[in-house]
């Protein structure tokens, strides 16, 4: 899901230059009170064309909606949106988002941004936007290595890189992180309806996949499962399968974990495990939720399949809030998808005009500097929860995912959301 993306290098020198030149001349025209750039703009970073557009267009539209609402922020100063695409030729490209954020930074009207959907992107951006001091919040990033250093090795990240010495924090993420999404994957296990007491645990040989493994592993024995075994599927592996599931079946857990994307193999051996016998649940991230191609991949038998993602559905959230958010996106998108990634998306553009409108009500300047401060230091309730940020930049409050479950008709459905 929002793990995919071929990683690429960029060259920033240049660019970074001519950003870094462009934020002190930003920084000078706003001083003096009233004689500064009033009209003020955010900026959306998200692969929306191609494929990913029927997910990532929702999350967009999160974000025009708050600044619809917010359009006159009061004492002289306006509020416009500005979108950028990082869709390449096979989705989400790394090299074109760190193009996309230098870009924004280098228009001194542009006081942060919303995005990006995929971690392999955000790895690209972070080291631009910690640099410049420019707010990048995420609603969707769930790579851990992106902020906590013990992770990153791991995760393939140069930790100094993305966070150079001296310079505050100016990317943030509202999501929960795969190390606490394993958490709420063995949780999902142990309790009803799957009622696990032991699990086979299966990984797609990625970094995700076995990021999500390791946790999962690590709360399910910490809370009294046990592990009867453990694999990794490689590529050449996904075309046999049926010995997998012949092992598996054989080992009588009462739960298979899989850490991993559908066509990591997960969907195909799901198939194999009922087709020898294992009608045994099925659990999993992000990287399988609310699939469609799950369901294809593995038939009649993607029943009693579960899967978490780190954003709210809209069906699951009650609070007044929540409520008119719904009605606000669905009057001025009447027909379009309302997606979890909407409101998470929603929130931190929410989050990026309240810092904003709080610095105005002080009389400070709106500079770049000045908005990562306030968003740094904010506290405040949104469509997912409250927010408030570590000193990581990671979301320090209510941490929502949803749980979704292949029914007896075969099809994906909203079960529960789990604060974490």
């Amino acid at each position: 899901m929002h793990h995919s993306g071929v990683k690429k290098l960029v060259t920033r020198g240049i660019f970074v230059a001519v950003a870094l030149s462009s934020l002190g001349l930003a920084a000078c025209g706003t001083s003096g009170g009233g004689s500064g750039n009033k009209a003020l703009k955010i900026g959306t970073e998200f692969p929306v064309s191609g494929t990913d557009a029927a997910v990532t267009l929702p999350a967009q539209y999160g974000v025009d909606l708050a600044v619809q609402q917010n359009k006159d922020l009061g004492s002289g100063y306006t509020l416009d949106v500005v979108h950028k695409n990082d869709e390449g030729t096979s989705g989400a490209d790394p090299s074109i988002g760190a193009a996309n954020i230098q870009q924004l930074i280098a228009d001194s009207s542009v006081v942060a941004a919303v995005g990006p959907f995929n971690s392999g992107v955000a790895k690209q951006e972070i080291p631009i936007v910690n640099k410049n001091t420019f707010v990048l919040i995420s609603p969707t990033n769930t790579n851990p290595g992106l902020t906590k250093q013990e992770f990153a090795e791991a995760n393939g990240i140069n930790f100094d890189l993305l966070h150079p010495a001296g310079k505050p924090e100016s990317y943030f993420r509202i999501c929960g992180t795969d190390d606490i999404q394993g958490k709420v994957d063995a949780d999902i296990a142990l309790a009803a309806p799957v009622s696990a007491t032991s699990a086979y645990v299966v990984d797609d040989n990625t970094t995700y996949g076995k990021g999500l493994a390791k946790v999962f592993t690590t709360e399910f024995t910490s809370k009294g499962g046990t592990i009867v075994g453990s694999t990794s599927i490689t590529p050449d592996q996904v075309s046999n399968l049926p010995q997998l599931a012949t092992t598996i079946v054989g080992k009588s857990p009462t739960v298979v974990f899989y850490g991993g994307v559908t066509s990591g193999g997960g969907g195909a051996l799901k198939k194999d495990l009922v087709e020898k016998g294992g009608n045994m649940p099925m659990v999993g991230g992000d990287g399988i939720a609310d699939d469609p191609a799950w369901l294809t991949t593995a038939g009649a038998a993607a029943v009693n399949t579960y899967g978490t993602v780190a954003a709210p559905d809209i069906s699951g959230l009650t609070s007044a809030t929540a409520q008119s958010f719904i009605t606000a996106y669905k009057a001025a998108f009447p027909g379009k998808d309302l997606l979890p990634y909407s409101a998470a998306a929603y929130d931190a553009a929410m989050i990026e005009i309240t810092a904003i409108k709080n610095l105005i009500k002080a009389g400070k300047d709106v500079t770049r500097a000045n908005v990562r401060d306030e968003v740094a230091g904010i506290s405040y309730d949104g469509v997912t929860g409250h927010i408030s940020f570590d000193a990581n930049g990671d979301n320090s409050g209510q941490k929502v995912f949803s749980v979704y479950g292949v029914g007896a008709d075969g099809k994906w459905a909203f079960t529960k959301l789990v604060n974490a």
